[in-house]
């Protein structure tokens, strides 16, 4: 299908380690970290070895700029490591930029002469790789934080050899070049999650329609042998007991079509609806874990006996609480759903004892999805702190038969 093939064709093309970073990249960036460091250690020891050479006296601090060199190689290295998330990419930026401006502030003092201290290769490439994937994985701040530290680093060469002309255009130059290529690449990783994103809406499209198609031809059918059969049934009962199987069969094609069209149609992460309600409560259950809170879910049997939809509703509800709670309440121990079932509705509560409240700080889309499915059953749904400093609960009143009034 066209949604499977352009997944994975953008897949394929942005094969990366991180933040849409292409693997071969990553290799040639890493490689020409090495290639730079053996230039510096091989220069280092040709200066060094110089019996003539009328320099600083002072040789074992030009040693300085290959180690701060070596440091920058190996953060670089990490940072480029499959998975490394933008908050350790954001620590070793600072880490890569206190080091190189640190060099510069040992070197201050020291005499300048004909070869100077100023930024070895391996130090400058490493800054510029830096931020090249802050600037493709971390969030605004984060950018901004290490470019001004790499922007001071940059321009404590100045300490090292003053002699440098146009050191503040130069640096501006150099961190602008290290922010280009990860914004670059952002953008076209957000450009190709765009298109996939346009494919996947077509196609889905496309299925609501044959949806539509198969299942009206399917149904039309059905109701035209039906009303055919209302006028002949007294006078021919042979003729309705032929036509049954027929009947039958195609009702059977519709709903097996409309199963497999809505199972298409269905997002990966959407979670499944259970055979029953009760079964899909007790599959939120769950121990507590390394990092993942304890679940525990109270409801009674006559939770088996709601309305479909109904029961859809304090389903889809549930779930998408505990989701939220897992997700976003923070130092959770406890998430804990409660199902009550009364003769003129369901009540259901959904409640964690985390700091914050389990909805996302820019989002709570979900909330409003819950809430709307709560209205479609004459329902409603409430959700704020449980407590003053801890705990979040969601609030669900579903009636039954349409009464919007709760049981007391």
């Amino acid at each position: 299908m066209a949604l499977n093939r352009a997944s994975a064709r953008v897949s394929g093309q942005l094969a990366a380690t991180d933040g849409g970073l292409p693997r071969l990249v990553a290799w040639a960036a890493g490689v020409l970290l090495a290639l730079a460091w053996c230039v510096d250690l091989a220069n280092t020891a040709r200066v060094l070895g110089e019996e003539d050479w009328v320099g600083p006296p002072e040789r074992s601090l030009y040693l300085l700029t290959l180690v701060s060199g070596s440091v920058l190689v190996v953060l670089g290295w990490i940072a480029l490591w499959p998975g490394t998330r933008a908050s350790t990419t954001t620590v070793l930026g600072v880490c890569g930029a206190l080091v190189a401006t640190g060099a510069s502030a040992v070197l201050w003092d020291a005499p300048k002469g004909v070869f100077g201290y100023s930024f070895a290769s391996s130090e400058a490439l490493g800054l510029l790789l830096l931020l090249t994937l802050m600037a493709l994985r971390g969030r605004v701040w984060q950018i901004g934080l290490v470019s001004a530290l790499a922007f001071t680093a940059f321009l404590t060469d100045y300490l090292r050899e003053p002699y440098w002309p146009g050191q503040l255009s130069g640096t501006l130059v150099a961190v602008g070049v290290g922010l280009a290529p990860g914004l670059f690449l952002r953008w076209r990783a957000a450009r190709h999650r765009e298109h996939v994103a346009t494919v996947r809406a077509q196609e889905r499209l496309s299925l609501a329609r044959d949806l539509h198609d198969v299942v009206a031809h399917e149904v039309t059918g059905i109701v035209v042998q039906v009303q055919a059969l209302r006028y002949v049934a007294e006078r021919d009962p042979e003729a309705v007991r032929a036509a049954l199987p027929g009947i039958e069969a195609a009702g059977g094609r519709a709903l097996e079509s409309m199963r497999g069209l809505v199972t298409r149609l269905r997002e990966p992460d959407d979670a499944p609806l259970a055979a029953n309600v009760a079964q899909g409560l007790e599959q939120l259950a769950a121990p507590a874990r390394c990092g993942r809170p304890q679940v525990r879910v109270h409801a009674g049997a006559a939770v088996g006996d709601l309305p479909t939809d109904v029961g859809t509703a304090v389903l889809r509800i549930a779930q998408e609480s505990v989701t939220n709670a897992l997700r976003y309440a923070r130092g959770a121990e406890r998430v804990t759903v409660v199902v009550e079932v009364f003769d003129r509705g369901v009540r259901l509560r959904v409640y964690d004892d985390g700091r914050g409240g389990a909805v996302p700080v820019g989002g709570g889309h979900g909330l409003l999805g819950m809430a709307e499915r709560a209205r479609l059953v004459g329902g409603e749904l409430t959700a704020g702190p449980l407590g003053p400093t801890r705990g979040w609960v969601v609030r669900a009143w579903l009636p039954l038969g349409g009464d919007g009034d709760e049981d007391a």
